[in-house]
């Protein structure tokens, strides 16, 4: 089968969406698959993968870091699939690139599929335009495109039901990204304590992603300051970058936790995963995301997590089976922190029970699912 990814974003950029794309190509490739990525140019780097396929851009001031794709031109899109048309085509977004997707999909004639990544009204600070107007934008974008493909997949069925509440009425099918538990097993363990800064033998807490406002990363710290006094030597790896670390790190040293409270900045997949092993439990705030990727990799590396009650996490953590779902307060994050720090015998338990609940969530399964979904439309 033959399929054209079209996203906004793609390497270098570290995100979500990215990895996810990553993931799936991959697991496509390895079922027999003939993937193709569209993604926008980035400044100065060169892909190494030959099914990579780099649109015009343009790097806007307020976001330098995620180059904008221009309206590739349609000479040139059509003369490519005209070569190689696509049995699929897959859009991750619904701006440049998603429409270019579906202009292409139209021209061959094939079922157009669309990821609903990303919920664009928490994302509004990041627009130059007045909130009250970006938000009712970002409705609309979303439900207009999703409404215009055969199919549209989310990471789960939380999200579904907003974009029902959008006005979507295309068929949805609840497809995680899953997490990539081959990359794991086989990545070398290496100590990153050190690295960073965190004594050896205190616990340790973790969170990766991006260091932004809507990652509720404030919650996380001021978490770590309220634990109970029994618990004052536990410490806190952010592990990511992003634009709002500067805002992180003088709000913990105004709660006088600076000196527990460790930022990696952007590392390697396999880094990532280093520092997930090398830490007791893992900590999540965020009410935005809509993928649970996060969660899934610090569940495979037999950490259990204790995460705000949210879509993205709701459909994978069992509450009190293999991890913790508390109110999104940071005295709910500290006293759930709190309680799995209390009890070796509880962590040990919620543990055992991550572990085996992320192996449900292998990217290779839920490869197989978008396939089958793939299959179901040609057939149709």
């Amino acid at each position: 089968m033959r399929v054209a990814l079209f996203t906004e974003c793609y390497r270098p950029i570290v995100n979500g969406v990215v990895v996810s794309v990553v993931t799936f190509s991959g697991e496509l490739a390895k079922l027999g698959n003939d993937v193709q990525i569209f993604a926008p140019a980035y400044p100065g780097h060169r892909d190494a993968e030959a099914n990579v396929h780099r649109l015009p851009s343009v790097s806007l001031p307020t976001r330098p870091r995620y180059p904008l794709a221009l309206p590739y031109s349609g000479v040139l899109l059509r003369r490519y699939f005209a070569a190689h048309p696509p049995d699929i085509v897959h859009a991750q977004h619904p701006f440049v690139t998603g429409r270019e997707a579906r202009r292409v999909a139209r021209w061959v004639g094939c079922p157009l599929v669309f990821t609903y990544h990303t919920l664009i009204r928490a994302y509004a600070h990041y627009v130059p335009l007045p909130r009250p107007l970006v938000r009712p934008l970002a409705f609309r974008i979303s439900r207009d495109f999703a409404n215009s493909a055969d199919v549209v997949v989310v990471p789960t069925r939380a999200v579904g039901e907003i974009l029902r509440s959008y006005g979507v009425v295309r068929p949805l099918e609840a497809i995680p990204t899953g997490v990539d538990l081959d990359l794991i097993r086989t990545t070398s363990p290496a100590p990153m304590r050190p690295r960073f800064g965190v004594p050896e033998g205190v616990p340790l807490i973790a969170y990766t992603g991006r260091i932004a406002r809507e990652k509720s990363i404030d919650t996380l710290i001021t978490a770590l300051a309220l634990l109970p006094p029994a618990h004052r030597d536990a410490h806190l790896l952010l592990v990511g970058g992003g634009p709002w670390y500067r805002h992180c790190r003088d709000l913990a040293r105004t709660l006088g936790v600076a000196d527990r409270v460790h930022f990696t900045g952007y590392l390697s997949r396999p880094d990532v995963f280093r520092c997930l092993a090398d830490s007791d439990l893992f900590a999540f705030a965020s009410l935005t995301d809509t993928q649970g990727v996060a969660v899934l990799e610090a569940m495979a590396h037999g950490l259990p997590p204790v995460a705000v009650a949210s879509g993205a996490v709701a459909d994978i953590i069992r509450d009190g089976v293999d991890g913790l779902l508390v109110d999104p307060t940071p005295q709910a994050l500290a006293d759930g922190l709190a309680r799995v720090l209390d009890c070796d015998s509880l962590r040990q338990t919620l543990a055992g029970h991550a572990l085996r609940r992320a192996e449900q969530f292998s990217a290779g399964r839920m490869a197989q699912r978008l396939v089958d979904l793939y299959q179901r439309l040609l057939n149709a």
